[in-house]
């Protein structure tokens, strides 16, 4: 297979650029989900999935030099990598915020609705609800 057109260290610089811009996405998605401001959150969320499309697009052009035995310069790399693991602990945290309000919101209808049974199931469906709860018993 032949090498992509732009050169590896265009390809390096072009990644880091998008990997900036989306872990300032993912640092908005955290303030976003700790200020409880969760209706702001789906143009970052199709921010982020234009960026990690973007980046993968990159990466596979990355691994077609490399398979071509071209080395990227290492002082960029290592920049690439250290944004790679802010990025991931980031997204990790997220993905905890994002449990832990799921969590509060489960607590809060079983509160509410003295439900015994999950509001919803695993795969986000609607489950059985009882109105014996403060809400449904007024």
């Amino acid at each position: 297979m032949p090498p992509p057109v732009a050169a590896p260290d265009t390809l390096l610089a072009e990644q880091i650029t998008l990997l900036r811009q989306l872990l300032e996405k993912l640092q908005e998605e955290r303030r976003l989900l700790s200020s409880g401001a969760t209706l702001d959150l789906p143009p970052i969320t199709a921010a982020k999935s234009e960026l990690y499309r973007a980046v993968a697009d990159l990466e596979a052009q990355r691994l077609v030099w490399q398979g071509c035995g071209t080395a990227l310069p290492a002082a960029p790399s290592a920049d690439r990598d250290e944004l790679l693991r802010c990025i991931l602990r980031i997204n990790a945290e997220n993905g905890q915020i994002i449990d832990a309000l799921g969590r509060f919101t489960q607590g809060a209808w079983k509160l509410l609705f003295a439900t015994e049974d999950s509001i919803y199931t695993p795969n986000g469906i609607a489950g059985a609800q009882r109105p014996s709860g403060l809400i449904g018993s007024a």
